[in-house]
C-alpha cells in the first residue's frame, strides 16, 4: 500500500483506526497471513465509511469488506483496503409496535438481544452462522432457528455504501425519507435483492431494519429421540406445515453432542452415548392454552412415528443453547476446525441428500457417523435445510486435507444432484455459477459494471473477473 494513501486514511479516520501488517490482518483469517498487502480500516460511522470508499475510488484502490468471522484464503493475498464495520455498532431504534430494530452493521446478536430483553422481545438466531453481526447474517440469508414457523426474509430494508462513496437505499425508502416508508420491498422489480449473499460486490450493507418477535405468554420445548432420520424428518415437517412450532429442527447425535458440550470436547463422547441417532426438537410459543393444545398434537404425532420423548438434562441443555446464536466457528473446539456443508432440498429428498454427503466423506477418508447433521424446515415445510459439519484437526495435514476434499466434493455432488445452494462463496461459488443460466451471470456482471464501473469493490470475491 502506498504510504501516502495510508497517511490520508489515517487523517480521515484517526491513527488508531488504520492498521497495516500481518498482525493486524491475521485475525480475519483461519490461519496467520504472511506478507499481506491489505490495509485494515475500521470506520466508526457512515461518513467515515463514505470517505474511505470515495478515497479508494478516486485513487483506484481495491476496497474489500469483512463478511464473515474468517475470510476466504484468496483474500489474504490481495492488495487494497480491508474495511471492518465492527465499530459501527449503534442500535438506532427498537420499534416495539412494528416489531423491528434499526441497526448498523456492527451490532451483534448478543448486543441486540440484550436490548430486546428490556422490551420483552427476541431475535431469530442462526443455526450455522458465519458472522456474529445481525445485519450481515440476515442479508446473507443465514438459516435461522425459527425458519420452521416464520418465512424469509427477516430483513426489511437496508442501506449500502457504493464503490464511489454514494449510498444505495433499498425498498420503499427509495421512494421517501426514512420513517415514512420503512417496510417492504414493494415497488415492483428492482435490484436490491442482488445484494444478498453477493460478497458485497455491488455495495457494502451498513444499516438495516430487522424483524423482532414478542416473547409470548408461554414457551415450551419438547424433544424426541428416533433410531433413524425418516420419522424425525416426518415429525418436523408435520409441525412446521401445521404451524405448531416456533422453532423446529432435527439433528443427529454427533451434532447435538457437540452443541450441548458447551465448548468442552471431553464431554462430547458421553453426551453422544445418551442420545438416539436422531433427535427432533420443537419449541412452542403462544398463549398458554394454545401451547398446551400444540404440545398434545406434537406428542401424539411423535408417538405414531415411534419417537421417544426425552426428559431431564438434554431438553434443559437444548433450551439453554437456543437462547443464543449457533456459529459454525464455535464448533471448532471439538477437533480444532469445522467446515459446514449445506443445501436446500424437498423433504422427500432429505435422506438421499445426506447419503450424498456421506459418500463424499467416506471417499475422503472420513467416517459418515463423525459428521454433525442438522435438518431445519423452512417456509412452513416447503423446503428443508440440510447441513453437515465436518470436524477436523487443522494442525494435522492429512485431517485438514480430508476435510477440504469432503467439503468441496460434497458441494459438487449436491449440485450435480440438483440441490439448491443459495449463498456460495469461494470455490463453491464457481461451482454454482458454472451451472447457472448464462443470462443470469451476465445480469450480475452488467449490474456490477453499472454500480462499480472501475471494478474496485470486492473484485473477484464472488466470481473471477467480476
Amino acid at each position: 500500500m502506498n504510504p501516502s494513501a495510508a497517511r490520508e486514511l489515517k487523517r480521515l479516520l484517526g491513527d488508531g483506526n488504520v492498521r497495516s501488517g500481518d498482525r493486524a490482518v491475521s485475525p480475519y483469517f483461519k490461519e496467520p497471513v504472511s506478507g499481506t498487502g491489505l490495509l485494515l480500516v475500521t470506520p466508526g460511522g457512515v461518513d467515515q465509511l463514505s470517505d474511505v470508499a470515495a478515497f479508494c475510488h478516486e485513487n483506484e484502490i481495491s476496497l474489500f469488506s469483512v463478511k464473515r468471522r474468517h475470510g476466504e484464503k484468496s483474500l489474504a493475498g490481495k492488495q487494497g483496503v480491508l474495511v471492518d464495520l465492527a465499530r459501527m455498532n449503534r442500535i438506532k431504534k427498537i420499534d416495539t409496535r412494528n416489531l423491528t430494530a434499526f441497526v448498523y452493521a456492527g451490532v451483534t446478536f448478543e448486543q441486540l438481544q440484550k436490548e430486546l430483553d428490556k422490551v420483552n422481545q427476541r431475535l431469530l438466531f442462526p443455526v450455522a452462522g458465519q458472522s456474529p453481526y445481525v445485519l450481515r447474517s440476515y442479508i446473507d440469508r443465514d438459516i435461522l432457528m425459527g425458519s420452521g414457523g416464520y418465512r424469509h426474509p427477516h430483513l426489511s430494508v437496508f442501506h449500502a455504501m457504493m464503490a464511489d462513496g454514494q449510498i444505495w437505499v433499498s425498498g420503499s425508502q427509495q421512494m421517501t425519507d426514512e420513517g415514512h416508508a420503512d417496510f417492504r420491498e414493494d415497488q415492483g422489480p428492482q435490484f436490491s435483492p442482488f445484494f444478498g449473499a453477493s460478497e458485497d460486490i455491488f455495495g457494502i450493507p451498513y444499516y438495516g431494519l430487522v424483524y423482532t418477535y414478542p416473547n409470548r405468554e408461554e414457551r415450551r420445548l419438547v424433544a424426541f429421540g428416533f433410531d433413524e432420520i425418516g420419522p424425525a424428518r416426518d415429525l418436523i415437517y408435520k409441525v412446521s406445515r401445521a404451524e405448531w412450532c416456533f422453532e423446529a429442527f432435527a439433528a443427529n447425535d454427533r451434532h447435538l453432542s457437540v452443541t450441548l458440550a458447551g465448548g468442552n470436547a471431553g464431554k462430547v463422547p458421553a453426551l453422544k452415548k445418551k442420545l438416539k441417532p436422531w433427535t427432533a426438537v420443537i419449541t412452542m410459543e403462544h398463549h398458554k392454552e394454545l401451547v398446551e393444545l400444540w404440545e398434545g398434537y406434537i406428542k401424539e404425532a411423535a408417538k405414531e412415528l415411534g419417537g421417544k420423548q426425552l426428559r431431564g438434562r438434554v431438553p434443559e441443555g437444548l433450551e439453554q443453547s437456543l437462547g443464543k446464536p449457533w456459529y459454525v466457528y464455535d464448533r471448532d473446539f471439538y477437533k480444532g476446525g469445522c467446515r459446514h456443508v449445506f443445501c436446500y432440498e424437498y423433504f422427500k429428498n432429505v435422506h438421499e441428500t445426506f447419503q450424498v454427503v456421506d459418500e463424499q466423506a467416506s471417499a475422503a477418508g472420513i467416517k459418515p457417523e463423525d459428521l454433525g447433521k442438522i435438518l431445519v424446515p423452512t417456509y412452513f415445510g416447503g423446503a428443508a435445510y440440510c447441513g453437515a459439519d465436518i470436524y477436523y484437526n487443522p494442525a494435522d495435514e492429512k485431517s485438514a486435507g480430508s476435510a477440504e476434499a469432503a467439503y468441496l466434493g460434497s458441494f459438487e455432488a449436491l449440485l450435480d444432484n440438483k440441490a439448491f445452494v443459495d449463498k456460495p462463496t469461494g470455490p463453491v461459488a464457481d461451482m454454482v455459477y458454472s451451472r447457472t443460466d448464462p443470462s443470469y451471470v451476465e445480469m450480475i456482471k452488467r449490474f456490477k459494471r453499472i454500480v462499480d464501473p472501475k471494478g474496485l469493490l470486492n473484485p473477484d470475491e464472488l466470481l473471477e473477473g467480476v
